[in-house]
């Protein structure tokens, strides 16, 4: 745009000088253009490269800020040796090498030894596609390993090849994952030798899976269980709005575990008893994300609960009874000895009878009240 102008303007100074030129002077006013024009294409070209320098370096500082100040663990490898060519600070902090001593290493060594086959076959097969590769097993410095997810981008125009190499330390969530396992492994024998129901609940999704016996004990199939949580269509009615505001009492105030015993309504009408437990599994956020929990019948225990408060109320009735029907013919009868044994009475040998048989009903009444107070003190 700038070369334009001055040809226009260079045009501009030949039409006014048109007129006072002699037709000699011609040629030298061509040179003069062809030198001018040179000049401002010189200056023109001069710029822009330093423009375009400009440009380069700070796209590179750029990328170079990005590199290092990503938060993810990055490096550069070249292709053939998988030797490093440059490392971030996240890579550092998370291997624990330095970056001097990165780049004397390769990424060979920075895994186990039973895993190095594993990566060059892979690179043979994928090496040149942008790809997510799964998970690995790294070795930090002090020799603990752990797995890691790498997406890895081949750079083709850097020394006959490079990989850029993004990796997410994901150790914590295998082994969260491996707990879960054994929990649910746990749970599983557990349930053998209890009959209990395993679930596991997903917070995030509000999908609700049944373990093994669930079918079995309440008759239900596959296709005609809620797989959501919150549904709660099995719950006897009288108790779903109290198991829901406990459920969730329980995540909004972030608890590690949760119970709560209900009536359950099986697949043939039946009502059965049951302790419902769960245990709750947090993200790193401190957020819950799942629960393992197990379903256990406790009907029979119940029924036998409500026989014994029956029973109790029938122990209360005959205290009842001892306490008005036995005490009060019985308090008629000391009134009277006390009576008898206020007039005169002759006989010596009545006399003697009249005496022990007040004492036998005073330790009568005194029976009775122990059996009143035991009995009451009973069904307490």
């Amino acid at each position: 745009m700038v070369g334009v102008i001055c040809l226009l303007i260079i045009d501009s100074i030949r039409d006014l000088s048109a007129a006072s030129t002699p037709e000699g002077g011609i040629g030298r006013y061509s040179l003069f253009k062809d030198l001018l024009f040179l000049s401002v294409a010189a200056i023109i070209v001069y710029f822009s490269v330093g423009f375009y320098k400009k440009i380069h370096f700070g796209t590179e500082l750029n990328y170079q800020q990005l590199f290092n100040g990503s938060p993810l663990p990055m490096y550069v490898m070249t292709k053939d040796t998988l030797q490093f060519l440059a490392v971030n600070d996240a890579m550092v902090k998370l291997y624990g090498f330095t970056e001097a001593e990165f780049l004397r290493m390769t990424a060979f060594d920075i895994r186990p030894s039973e895993e190095r086959g594993r990566v060059k076959a892979f690179l043979d097969e994928f090496g040149e596609l942008t790809n997510d590769s799964g998970r690995w097993l790294h070795q930090k410095k002090n020799g603990d390993c752990f797995f890691v997810q790498i997406t890895f981008h081949y750079i083709p125009l850097i020394e006959k090849g490079a990989y850029l190499v993004m990796i997410t330390d994901i150790d914590k969530s295998i082994n969260d994952e491996k707990k879960i396992s054994d929990l649910l492994h746990l749970y599983e024998t557990v349930n053998r030798a209890t009959n209990d129901v395993i679930w596991d609940y997903n917070i995030v999704t509000d999908e609700l899976t049944w373990m093994q016996g669930y079918f079995e004990t309440y008759g239900y199939t596959k296709e005609s269980s809620a797989n959501s949580f919150w549904a709660m269509q099995k719950i006897h009615p009288d108790d779903r709005d109290y198991v829901q505001e406990e459920f969730k009492r329980v995540l909004d105030h972030k608890r590690k575990d949760w119970s709560a015993e209900y009536r359950y309504i099986c697949a043939d009408g039946t009502v059965k008893y049951i302790r419902d437990r769960g245990y709750v599994i947090f993200s790193p956020a401190g957020e819950p994300v799942r629960m393992i929990g197990a379903l256990q019948d406790i009907d029979k225990q119940k029924k036998f609960e409500q026989q014994l408060l029956s029973q109790n109320e029938q122990l209360k009735e005959i205290a009842w009874i001892h306490s008005h029907q036995v005490r009060r013919p019985l308090s008629n009868i000391l009134g009277l000895i006390a009576l008898i044994k206020g007039s005169e009475v002759e006989n010596e040998e009545l006399r003697q009878l009249i005496d022990l048989l007040a004492v036998s009903s005073r330790e009568l009444d005194d029976a009775v009240i122990l059996i009143n107070r035991e009995a009451m003190e009973g069904t307490a």
